[in-house]
């Protein structure tokens, strides 16, 4: 796992929105210590970093999902 983007970095590199990651997190197809971490321990928000192969695999295979059940 290659934690290497920021969030702005892989909104920018993938075309989502900031809303569109929260609601992704939000339901569980975006994982903690699978596509992103949180850095800034103890922060009330901390910054998260990002695994871009990781989060591109997931929504390929959430799409690839929901093709399927159509």
């Amino acid at each position: 796992m290659r934690f290497t983007q920021s969030s702005a970095e892989l909104r920018e590199a993938l075309a989502v929105s900031e809303s569109s990651l929260y609601r992704l997190r939000k339901e569980g197809v975006l994982r903690p210590g699978v596509h992103y971490r949180a850095q800034g321990y103890g922060s009330v928000k901390p910054q998260l970093r990002w695994d871009p192969e990781a989060v591109e695999n997931a929504l390929a295979q959430r799409t690839k999902r929901e093709r399927l059940g159509s």
